[in-house]
């Protein structure tokens, strides 16, 4: 993903490196007559050099102009022709190279306007380079902060520009945009790789202020928001993420208490809001169709799913789909305020803190609660189940029951009617279950049919054999003779 928002991103064309209106292509000396302090044999080979059509012939002149005239006060020229040269050969660590000397030169021809475009290549330059192996090189932090602070300069520069004479406004306005975002951009995308997230942050939201359908910028929002939520969640306190299902009922005659006020849901965790600000970023960058789209949505299905650690994975993607939909509806750099999604850490809390009588209440109250409540207990699995047998059907190694559980004995014991369908597998002896057993079952929630008609479902269910009535002898010699003969 690393990858795909430097190449996206900051790619750049050089024709749009010398776009600056009234600046032109290649700035040229004057003649020494208008512009003291050079020779003719400088300007002269200059204007050689830089009219050389072939790339490399063009660059060795220069080469022989460099070693003759080391201190020419044309220099800034000849850098501007060497990194404009490496620009046609996409060799763009040169190309940062020279337009790193022109930057630091103090020649009357570094001009204001040279060295913004000097700046400007050198920026686009370094989005081309600063890949995924720059990344990992041991001055890869210098890398990004000088490229941070030379973005930095190079919006200096551009407020210190004044509008050509020659240019409209409009022309104007369009240069400095074209400056404006790829320096604020490149400082968003250096401080990114330096984990100064809320400066990079800030950048891209003043990119996508001017660009709003920039799925690049989009896509590298969302990440900052996404690594800042997680530096704020490595930082909280610990909390068990693991959610470990309570008894789901007391043996006794005493319920478990109840009340007909729901308990509050867990609130927010450390670094939500800014795991939603990511998610909605992603979102962007997909609804607007950019490169690399399957990837972005791919990347963030699996930051979803590291955020929420649901064991029901198509509710994730559900969710996913429904934010996509919301996405492509809502063009707007921050996602509305109603949006929010629980994290793992809240529905392991929740199931840890709760039984199944009050997760059965929960479902059935329906809406948001109940939709927060089966993300929560979706996909586990919960131990000894007390329940009375409704009606059983055989299968081929098992049975599947209706069944009801209560919050009493005595409730149980009472039902008529199930409130529950456990499938049991490779258990053949609870195939002698009958209707009014009670029993135990440990079995995994797969699924649940909403009020007004109730029923919740069970896979991989096992009956406690304590609680299954055990097979008589007689019928056991039967069953083997029936087999021999």
């Amino acid at each position: 993903m690393r990858k795909a928002m430097v190449r996206s991103g900051l790619a750049y064309t050089a024709a749009l490196v010398f776009a600056l209106a009234g600046l032109g292509a290649t700035a040229r000396p004057q003649g020494q007559q208008k512009a003291p302090g050079y020779s003719y044999a400088e300007y002269n080979a200059y204007e050689a050099a830089a009219k050389e059509t072939n790339p490399e012939q063009r660059i060795k002149a220069l080469d022989d102009f460099v070693a003759k005239f080391p201190k020419s006060t044309l220099l800034p020229y000849v850098y501007q022709a060497y990194y404009q040269t490496y620009d046609e050969q996409k060799q763009y660590d040169k190309v940062i190279e020279n337009a790193d000397k022109l930057v630091a030169s103090d020649s009357a021809y570094a001009t204001t306007g040279v060295k913004l475009q000097a700046l400007y290549a050198r920026e686009g330059a370094f989005g081309q380079t600063f890949n995924s192996a720059a990344q990992k090189a041991p001055d890869a932090a210098r890398q990004a902060k000088t490229a941070e602070d030379n973005a930095a300069l190079g919006l200096k520069l551009l407020d210190q520009m004044q509008k050509p004479a020659n240019a409209t406004d409009a022309q104007w306005a369009a240069a400095k945009k074209q400056y404006t975002e790829l320096f604020v951009g490149t400082q968003g995308f250096a401080a990114l790789f330096l984990k100064d997230y809320p400066t990079a942050e800030k950048a891209f939201a003043s990119v996508l202020a001017n660009e709003p359908n920039d799925s690049a910028t989009y896509l590298r929002l969302g990440v900052a928001y996404l690594d800042q939520a997680a530096q704020e969640a490595a930082a909280a306190p610990a909390t068990s993420t693991t959610p470990t299902p309570p008894p789901a009922a007391t043996s006794g005659d005493a319920a478990p208490s109840t009340s007909s006020t729901p308990a509050p849901l867990p609130g927010p965790m450390p670094g939500q809001q800014d795991y939603m600000k990511g998610f909605w970023a992603l979102a962007r960058a997909v609804a607007l169709k950019g490169p690399n789209q399957a990837e972005v949505q791919s990347y963030l299905q699996n930051q979803m799913l590291v955020y929420q650690k649901t064991a029901c994975p198509d509710l994730l993607t559900t969710e996913m789909n429904q934010l996509l939909q919301m996405a492509q509806s809502t063009a707007t750099v921050d996602p509305p305020a109603s949006y929010a999604i629980p994290s793992g850490p809240q529905l392991g809390q929740y199931l840890t803190n709760s039984n199944l009588f009050q997760i059965m209440q929960d479902l059935q109250a329906g809406g948001d609660r109940a939709n927060f409540v089966w993300l929560a207990v979706c996909g586990n699995e919960f131990p000894n189940v007390p329940v009375k047998v409704i009606s059983v059907s055989p299968t081929a190694d098992g049975v599947d029951m209706q069944v009801y559980s209560g919050a009493t004995p005595k409730d149980i014991q009472g039902a008529t009617t199930a409130n529950m369908e456990a499938k049991v597998e490779n258990q053949p002896d609870a195939q002698r279950l009958q209707k009014d057993n009670i029993v135990r079952f440990t079995g995994t929630l797969v699924s649940y049919d909403p009020a007004p008609n109730f029923l919740l479902h069970w896979d991989k269910a096992q009956v406690n054999p304590a609680d299954i009535t055990p097979a008589k002898p007689g019928a056991r010699r039967m069953a083997r003779r029936g087999r021999q003969r």
